[in-house]
């Protein structure tokens, strides 16, 4: 019941972020009024109950054959080494990290995320042909 207090959601919100300015106080009360939604609770709880197997299920990444970039955020929440395992269990897979970003990369630097993503895709469809 603690997550359904607006002052905790905007503090998460907020902690997700390297500029507090990149969530707006109107997508706050939105993605707060999204999570009072009937049911939600509880499957955010079952979410967090099944963090384990998010682990477990690193162990497949050896078996991904398509092209992976992970773009990070230099204030993500995950630490520079959870990031650089991640990427070493993948093959092949490429690695940005965004100055300024946090966890919520999209809503902080939303332009740097795009031409990344752009420029990956430019990479995978050259490689490809």
């Amino acid at each position: 019941m603690r997550l359904r207090n607006f002052m905790v959601i905007k503090s998460v919100l907020r902690g997700g972020v390297a500029d507090p300015e990149s969530i707006s106080p109107e997508l706050m009360l939105e993605m707060f009024q999204v999570g009072n939604r009937r049911g939600h609770y509880r499957a955010f709880l079952s979410l967090l109950r099944h963090a384990k197997s998010w682990e477990q299920v690193t162990s497949d990444y050896r078996q991904i054959k398509i092209p992976v970039s992970f773009i990070w955020g230099s204030e993500d929440w995950a630490r520079p080494q959870e990031r650089e395992r991640d990427r070493d269990l993948v093959p092949r897979a490429q690695m940005v990290t965004v100055n300024a970003g946090g966890h919520f990369l999209a809503l902080d630097k939303p332009q740097a995320v795009i031409t990344h993503l752009k420029d990956f895709i430019g990479q995978s469809a050259t490689a490809s042909k």
